[in-house]
């Protein structure tokens, strides 16, 4: 009798872990995650997540027969849910050591995403990395970059001095009063930012332009299925005519 309702509980379990995985159209449904990029993926006012990269994320997993749940979160949860597997996908580029390990990533790509060393009009660019040299440096407040400029961050030789902002309008405000010497965020960030303060362009050096791929968590039973799907289903659109690079002002 034991042996029967461990049994009867076991199948309820599987039950129950199948049903999450299906949704009322019986489409299997693919838990995405996001970082907050305004403009790519955010929460409007009506609470919906919206964005270019929502967009396309969503039109890619449907042509590829799947439903996507997409969720805004902060990259830490997003690197753990992918290695636990309560994140199956993720846009984005690899800027975490050991991420690899964890994770599937698609052959194509959906563009570079630009990432720029900012200084104040009318000063000289700075030399990167020996310019960085003992320099305040602005971040964003829970940014990550790619690998190679996360490197150079935590290069002790440097001895930079880091500056937080929340807000990538703030990070530019900040730059512009002297409370840091070079700011470093995304392009098309800070192109947006710009364009919220009616301000021109700053100059710039490039960093690094990182590609953005879609990370398929290995936890995910059916991974290199879905991650086989996706290629085929942005080769599909691309013939279509869908643009495609994401990163594309």
């Amino acid at each position: 009798m034991q042996y029967v309702i461990r049994w009867v509980l076991c199948a309820a379990m599987a039950l129950g872990v199948s049903l999450v995985h299906a949704s009322d159209s019986g489409k299997p449904v693919v838990r995405v995650a996001m970082m907050m990029f305004p403009g790519f993926s955010e929460v409007d006012d009506q609470g919906r997540i919206v964005g270019k990269t929502v967009r396309l994320t969503r039109r890619l997993l449907e042509h590829a027969g799947y439903q996507a749940d997409i969720r805004i979160m902060p990259a830490a949860r997003i690197w753990r849910g992918l290695e636990g597997g309560q994140v199956h996908l993720w846009p984005g580029v690899l800027n975490k050591p050991g991420l690899d390990a964890h994770t599937l990533l698609t052959e194509r790509d959906l563009g570079r995403v630009g990432i720029n060393l900012y200084y104040r009009p009318g000063e000289p660019a700075p030399v990167i990395p020996s310019g960085l040299s003992g320099k305040r440096l602005i971040l964003i407040t829970n940014y990550s970059y790619s690998l190679p400029v996360s490197r150079t961050l935590q290069d002790p030789r440097l001895a930079l001095q880091t500056r937080s902002s929340s807000s990538h309008t703030g990070a530019i405000r900040m730059l512009l009063r002297g409370r840091g010497d070079y700011l470093l965020d995304y392009r098309g960030q800070v192109a947006a930012a710009l364009n919220t303060l009616g301000m021109q362009a700053l100059p710039h050096v490039a960093v690094d332009q990182p590609a953005m791929r879609l990370f398929v968590s290995r936890q995910r039973a059916d991974a290199r299925v879905l991650l086989n799907r996706l290629d085929q289903a942005f080769d599909a659109l691309v013939d279509e005519g869908v643009d495609m690079d994401v990163t594309r002002q």
